[in-house]
């Protein structure tokens, strides 16, 4: 029984270990990248319309009016939101009305990325 406080002492260590991304002898975890679905190839054009209010051809136009304003998808941290989706996002958003959370379940994003896609394509 007195190695029982030993053990998850042992336990919490290894955690934090994990935690900093450090596994095992000195390597690092490996990222998780995240396959997002491209709605342009996989809805169709009624399905698009019915969830972003726009047609395909107008949205393309849009993200290529505003995709120099819009930061790119070279983020070191995690998996980066290209400008498509984040223009996708904050579109949807604004055009049906869904909760930050919700969308960010749709799209694979936290809702604290779709605040983010929102301000910065509202900027745009």
């Amino acid at each position: 029984m007195a190695d029982y406080p030993d053990y998850w002492d042992q336990v919490d260590l290894e955690n934090k270990i994990d935690a900093q991304g450090i596994v095992g002898r000195g390597r690092r975890r490996r990222r998780v990248v995240t396959d997002r679905m491209n709605p342009f190839t996989a809805m169709s054009d009624a399905e698009f319309f019915d969830r972003f209010r726009l047609k395909k051809a107008s949205m393309s136009d849009l993200i290529e009016e505003i995709r120099d304003q819009l930061p790119a998808a070279n983020d070191l941290r995690g998996c980066p939101v290209p400008p498509y989706l984040q223009t996708l996002i904050a579109i949807r958003c604004m055009a049906t009305g869904d909760h930050q959370r919700t969308l960010g379940d749709c799209h694979d994003v936290s809702q604290t990325t779709v605040s983010e896609c929102l301000k910065i394509v509202s900027r745009a």
